[in-house]
């Protein structure tokens, strides 16, 4: 083989394989196999090729190197990032040393549901371009990326030809988009905005070639920024409920249905839910793409946020003791945090225990590695406090103010802390018992019941459907997220009667079926909000 072409910027190594075949000028395609891998049965497959150690003996002076071959011409980097390492490790071998039939099933794609285009695709200002610049129309590798409808550096559609994107019936064929072309290529229409992101972030993941990110590693990232957004709860589950619906409103459903990633809000197993939850499934790139675009991020992100790494919405311990009567204060001395959420916004709240028996919480999520060092609010000032307050009550040079400085707290709680201490001094000076409250004894009424009240659940309904409107015009008026059924029974801590009382409470459920917001109408009010 003397005349290897020379591979052309973005070229697919299908149609590096077609042009040789035309140069060569072999009769047939059989032959053209024989001199790329020494076997007519290779399959002329569209996104990768196998046996690219005997091609590499094949080219004068191995003068292309296999793994640029991999990550310049085939689409192998696109994948790469959401697959294991030892995986990617074992398809790299076999792209190298055999043929290329199981990679589909390595790539986790069958499961995925995530359909790959049907043709190869071109752009029709690319041929234009290619033509004046290096002579020949040819296949771009980006054209060909699943969810990828535009050229992204003409931001039209593209076109779909007459090639089979899986070879059907010509699977050792090579084909050159030269021939196959029409002599009047069709005006593209531009593409969207959001086409045109979701392209340029495919094609970034194909061409910025990163190691794998570790699956694990993604999610936890991923589980930040929806802390971040409030899609979290307290304890780190995740409001599915919540996230579909701005899922759908985001992209609209049947955008995402004609990407193969559509998602139902009544199922618990969508690809989102795979993808969240523990990893046990691949996930398709595109899908990494959509959520990392609602998000605001991007796979970059992923490599060089560090602090996109927290595991939750106070960070990983130890945290700092933030008692400025110990001697320990600022020392990460605390090992675990209780996180509970906040009733009224909904947000996480972290409680620190330290053994000193300073107790202090703050609401999160922290925004910053000095979040660390915040106080919220003071749960518990421990003994060893009380021992410094003692301490510095006998210094009579020292001001209130002083005195509540050094102690970490304001001058008012210094005082009513010292007023304790006077008085507990003086109980024990003149040696006064704690007279402590008889216990109530319990009225014997004999023989006399008490006659069981039964519920009016008329009564009962009326006054929850009024309840309900009022929770909710309150929630509207200064809480930034879409009002659902789950926020207004949980703060009016009715979500267990709502539930196993439904016949009961007819009125109550018409009610929060009236009040509560759609997607629209919840971006309606933020809008009017400001």
């Amino acid at each position: 083989m003397i005349n290897f072409p020379t591979p052309l910027p973005d070229e697919l190594l299908y149609s590096i394989f077609a042009r040789y075949h035309v140069n060569s000028g072999n009769e047939n395609n059989r032959k053209t196999l024989l001199d790329l891998f020494s076997n007519s049965n290779v399959s002329a497959t569209t996104a990768y090729s196998g046996y690219l150690h005997t091609l590499n003996t094949h080219i004068p002076g191995r003068a292309i190197p296999i793994v640029y071959l991999l990550e310049h011409h085939t689409l192998i980097p696109y994948y790469r990032p959401f697959i294991q390492e030892a995986r990617f490790n074992r398809i790299f071998y076999t792209l190298v040393h055999s043929n290329c039939q199981s990679i589909y099933m390595w790539l986790g794609l069958p499961p995925s549901g995530v359909e790959r285009p049907l043709f190869l695709r071109y752009c029709g200002q690319c041929v234009s371009a290619d033509r004046l610049k290096v002579g020949v129309a040819y296949w771009h590798r980006s054209h060909q990326l699943t969810g990828v409808s535009v050229c992204i550096e003409h931001q039209c559609y593209l076109l779909d030809s007459s090639i089979h994107y899986a070879q059907k019936g010509k699977k050792h064929e090579f084909i050159p988009l030269e021939s196959i072309l029409p002599e009047n290529i069709p005006l593209a229409l531009e593409g969207s905005n959001k086409e045109v992101d979701i392209a340029q972030r495919s094609i970034d993941l194909l061409t910025m070639t990163y190691e794998p990110l570790g699956l694990e590693a993604v999610r936890k990232h991923y589980l930040y920024k929806l802390q971040e957004m409030g899609f979290l709860t307290a304890g780190g589950n995740i409001r599915f409920m919540d996230l579909i619906p701005e899922l759908n409103s985001f992209y609209g459903s049947a955008y995402l249905r004609n990407l193969g990633s559509p998602l139902d809000i009544g199922s618990q197993c969508t690809w989102l839910h795979k993808m969240l939850r523990k990893p046990r499934h691949a996930t398709h790139p595109l899908r990494h793409i959509l959520m990392q675009y609602f998000l605001d991020m991007n796979t970059r992100d992923l490599v060089e946020k560090k602090q996109y790494s927290k595991a939750n919405a106070f960070g990983n311990g130890p945290w700092p003791c933030l008692n400025k009567a110990a001697s320990h204060f600022g020392s990460k001395v605390i090992e675990s945090v209780r996180v509970t959420r906040c009733s009224d916004t909904s947000k996480p709240v972290g409680t620190f225990q330290c053994s000193c028996g300073f107790i202090y919480s703050r609401r999160g999520p922290d925004q910053s590695e000095t979040d660390i060092f915040r106080v919220g609010r003071i749960k518990q000032l421990g003994a060893e406090w009380m021992e410094k307050l003692n301490e510095l009550s006998l210094n009579p040079a020292l001001s209130l103010r002083e005195k509540a400085r050094r102690l970490g707290v304001d001058p008012g709680t210094v005082k009513k802390y010292l007023n304790y201490s006077e008085s507990a001094k003086d109980c024990s000076s003149t040696n006064r018992s704690i007279r402590h409250k008889p216990k109530r004894q319990r009225k014997n009424y004999g023989d006399k019941r008490v006659p069981y009240q039964r519920v009016d659940w008329k009564k009962r309904d009326e006054i929850l459907a009024q309840n309900i409107e009022k929770a909710a015009t309150t929630l509207k008026s200064k809480y930034n997220r879409r009002i659902s059924r789950s926020i207004i029974v949980q703060k009016l801590h009715c979500t267990t009667m709502i539930h196993t009382k439904r016949e009961k409470l007819p009125l109550s459920r018409a009610k929060l079926e009236q009040v509560i917001e759609t997607t629209e109408q919840y971006h309606e009010r933020k809008r009017l909000m400001g």
